[in-house]
């Protein structure tokens, strides 16, 4: 699993985000809510600051939900745990 090892990390992550959150809107492609959703969880895991590990929780959360009714394997849900967040298995 990646890390956010320093700020410039955080901003490339949350940069990428905003350019496939883009995309997501006009594709409604599920895979990028998903990628999406990771990301946010990653910053979440990674940051210190309690007030932004509470808000990339809830966008991970709202981006999961996304991916989780457009997707069409719901056999993936045995990857996530009872908040709807991706399970480390590393």
């Amino acid at each position: 699993m990646s890390t956010v090892n320093s700020e410039r990390d955080c901003e490339l992550l949350l940069s990428a985000n905003d350019q496939l959150e883009k995309m997501y809107y006009q594709e409604h492609d599920p895979c990028l809510a998903l990628h999406i959703s990771r990301n946010y969880h990653l910053l979440q895991k990674q940051d210190a600051n309690n007030h932004h590990q509470q808000q990339w929780q809830e966008k991970a959360k709202t981006w999961w939900q996304l991916y989780w009714g457009e997707r069409s394997n719901k056999s993936l849900g045995l990857f996530y745990d009872e908040n709807d967040m991706f399970l480390d298995t590393a």
